[in-house]
């Protein structure tokens, strides 16, 4: 076999794009004792894949089915949940309760929650005061 044909079967090897034959070919080539210089490093590979692909089990492995089964109906099942969850759930849209006809109602309620916000949004700055004093002790501690 030409040595530039093997190149090019090592290439479409490489870009995963060789058919049965052509890998065989290639395994072919590269069991025999004398392989070009700088096709060396590919021939542990294709020797490695001819004694491995001559491996036969030794033990029979027994499936179980069994499982298979159980898992359908599990998927029927909740199937069945999901279809009967929507249908039964399925009210009539009531008003909102969070919209205001008047919009200075609204702007009132609006200015409450905002408040509220605040508040708690304060109380969580009263507990970075310690973390400061950790700074300025980490600080004393560099220096």
């Amino acid at each position: 076999m030409e040595l530039s044909n093997i190149e090019k079967l090592l290439e479409k090897y490489f870009e995963g794009e060789t058919t049965i034959s052509e890998e065989k070919e290639l395994k072919v080539y590269f069991t025999r004792e004398t392989v070009p210089s700088h096709l060396e490093r590919y021939k542990d590979l294709f020797q490695y894949f001819s004694e491995e692909s001559t491996i036969k089990a030794t033990k029979d492995l027994k499936l179980n089915t069994s499982r298979k089964f159980t898992y359908a109906w599990i998927g029927v099942a909740a199937s069945v949940a999901l279809i009967a969850g929507i249908f039964l759930t399925r009210t009539a849209p009531s008003k909102s309760v969070d919209t205001f006809e008047d919009p200075e109602i609204a702007l009132q309620e609006t200015k409450k929650i905002l408040n509220m916000v605040s508040q708690y949004m304060n109380e969580g700055k009263q507990e970075l005061v310690y973390l400061k004093e950790f700074e300025n002790t980490k600080n004393k501690f560099i220096k």
